[in-house]
């Protein structure tokens, strides 16, 4: 099979998570291992992708916190917001200018020239109240109970200048675009990654009210949703249900509640994009699972035995891939449940 029939069997998996599968990508780059890399393809990734990117700042520097240079040829910034006050002057800057600017001419330079088939990945975006913390000093959190009004005034400024800029990068991207900013797997078509770290700093309560509406807001306007935040737990489950036009979610299965019960709990509302790291399996939430897993490969099976009827899932390898013998250990167990790309036909 080609290359477009791999993304074509892709494709289907997003359009309908419901078909059990495990797919999974390192972006076509080539693993610790000689055997993997001789395959002509190991992984599922029939085009590769670049760009992405981007400061996690660039969105609080549009609307004009202090840059600080902290080395190396990076910025980070100062809180521009120290009193509610201060919201309502706050003007919606354009997106086309600043740092968001050169990343929408940088999108729309790559899809001009990236070879035949590769994409650009869709930038860091950041959830609004994530910004929001950004832009705003200490007294931030303080801000979420005795300010409300102003918090929610300043999340709405910024979720229309996130929905301009996500909507000026699609068009610049075009059909180049691939809309899952993390984790780094193959898409198409059209929608934006959102990263709501900020859900498990918050109650329920409290990212039902700053958080939910806003993300919902983006996933209505330039969706479907790739949505990301690091660690996920039991009292946000009913929250996560209602974030609308999902298309993939991903967590972090070392630092979130057992994998096993999230993969039973979300399997079927969405492509089910997780992430491998190294030495994942001593991370301490593994640990407190209290299975002892001799290394990623381990804790990997456990979660592929986790799987329902309904789980599509879509790894990405991150650093793990350099552990030769490891990788050849998922590859093989992959390969042996069919969903390496040699065992379904595609390669």
């Amino acid at each position: 099979m080609s290359r477009e029939q791999m993304a074509s069997r892709l494709e289907q998996a997003f359009a309908n998570p419901r078909q059990k599968f495990c797919f999974y990508s390192a972006n076509g780059a080539e693993t610790g291992s000689a055997r993997l890399n001789s395959l002509p393809l190991w992984d599922w990734t029939p085009y590769r992708t670049h760009g992405g990117g981007g400061s996690t700042c660039m969105v609080p520097l549009a609307f004009g916190c202090p840059p600080v240079d902290i080395g190396d040829g990076k910025q980070w910034i100062k809180p521009l917001i120290t009193n509610a006050a201060q919201v309502c002057d706050l003007v919606i800057p354009d997106p086309r200018d600043g740092q968001t600017g050169k990343m929408i001419r940088r999108t729309a330079e790559l899809a001009r020239t990236l070879p035949p088939g590769d994409r650009v990945r869709n930038p860091d975006i950041q959830s609004p109240l994530g910004i929001a913390e950004l832009m705003w000093d200490q007294s931030f959190y303080l801000a979420l109970v005795e300010s409300p009004e102003a918090v929610h005034e300043l999340l709405d400024k910024i979720t229309k200048f996130q929905i301009d800029y996500i909507q000026a990068i699609q068009q610049a991207a075009g059909d180049r675009y691939n809309p899952c900013g993390f984790p780094l797997v193959w898409c198409s078509g059209t929608g934006t990654m959102v990263a709501d770290d900020t859900m498990s700093l918050i109650s329920p309560v409290m990212h039902a009210e700053f958080s939910l509406p806003y993300v919902n807001r983006i996933a209505t306007a330039v969706g479907p949703l790739y949505y990301h935040s690091c660690t996920w737990r039991a009292p946000y489950f009913d929250n996560l249900r209602q974030l609308k036009h999902v298309r993939a979610i991903n967590w972090n299965p070392g630092n979130s509640d057992d994998p096993a019960t999230l993969i039973r709990e979300f399997s079927g509302s969405a492509v089910l994009a997780l992430h491998l790291v190294l030495d994942m399996h001593k991370d301490n939430d593994v640990l407190k699972l209290g299975h002892d897993f001799a290394d990623e490969a381990e804790f990997f099976a456990y979660c592929l035995d986790a799987m329902t009827d309904e789980s599509c899932l879509y790894w990405w390898f991150s650093n793990i891939r350099e552990k030769g013998p490891v990788m050849e250990k998922i590859y093989d167990l992959l390969h042996e449940r069919g969903y390496s790309p040699q065992a379904a036909g595609v390669a």
